[in-house]
């Protein structure tokens, strides 16, 4: 196994390229939430429906990144799904966030993926839509 110093994974730019390209649609969608002017919502989103923000980076070519993939996959065989954070638009859910996750279920290919959704989906196609969320409590933030 890989060892990665932690501090690299915070760089950005091209010497160290371990972040994906910022969405700012998914950033002010994210900070809406969180101050409590957005909606957001549990549901299940076909695998075929979700796209990355970024389809160029691959969290797969990145030191470490395959064994934390595995890891990832390991824990969704165990029953601990990995969820991501997706908004709607053009009829696909973009994930700008999670691209761990978002490999692993690109390898383990799942129908269904457990997601918050920022704002209300209105595709068909999800499945099991719960709802509102706190978005604080689902990403993690203490009050």
């Amino acid at each position: 196994m890989q060892s990665v110093n932690p501090s690299d994974l915070n760089s950005k730019g091209a010497e160290a390229p371990f972040a994906a390209t910022q969405d700012p649609t998914f950033d002010a969608l994210f900070k809406l939430a969180i101050q409590g002017d957005l909606r957001v919502y549990f549901a299940a989103i076909p695998l075929r429906l979700i796209r990355p923000y970024a389809p160029e980076f691959n969290f797969l070519m990145l030191p470490g990144g395959e064994a934390i993939i595995a890891a990832i996959i390991a824990q969704a065989r165990q029953g601990h799904f990995p969820r991501l954070w997706v908004y709607e638009k053009d009829n696909t859910f973009v994930m700008s966030d999670d691209y761990p996750q978002y490999h692993a279920c690109i390898l383990g290919q799942p129908d269904y993926v457990p997601c918050w959704v920022l704002g209300y989906p209105q595709h068909i196609a999800a499945k099991d839509v719960q709802g509102p969320v706190d978005a604080r409590e689902a990403a993690g933030i203490s009050p």
